[in-house]
């Protein structure tokens, strides 16, 4: 079924585009107000250049459009609804509890593993150090 191919790589295309951070950071900061590239810039602590760079990938995919007010230039999305999509998919990166707990779990079980046998080579090279003194 090529339909299912087509739509397929266009997602793939799509997640391509969606796999920077900074440009995910844009399409958050426009989700609430259109913006201009100083005020993005001033927004994520990168360069102008930076910026355009990230919005014209963003551009060229369709995904933020341009409003020109007198000498400013204006950036939106153009589906405000991806935005929210976007922040939906975090549910997919949240640790869950359980998996949390497990981890801390493991840590401080390896933690005390590791300590005791730390202390365990200490005093088996004092022992050694003592049986040298001993027999020197």
């Amino acid at each position: 079924m090529p339909y299912r191919a087509v739509v397929s790589a266009e997602l793939a295309r799509l997640f391509g585009v969606l796999s920077h951070p900074i440009r995910i950071r844009i399409i958050e900061e426009l989700q609430r107000e259109d913006l201009t590239v100083g005020s993005l810039r001033d927004i994520l602590g990168i360069t102008h250049a930076a910026v355009s760079q990230q919005l014209s990938v963003l551009r060229s995919h369709h995904l933020v459009a341009e409003n020109r007010q007198g000498r400013n230039v204006f950036y939106h999305l153009r589906k405000p609804a991806l935005a929210k999509w976007i922040m939906d998919g975090t549910a997919f990166i949240s640790p869950d509890t359980s998996e949390v707990e497990l981890m801390v779990s493991a840590i401080k079980n390896v933690q005390t593993i590791w300590a005791a046998e730390e202390e365990s080579k200490k005093k088996a090279s004092k022992k050694a150090s003592a049986a040298k003194g001993k027999a020197g």
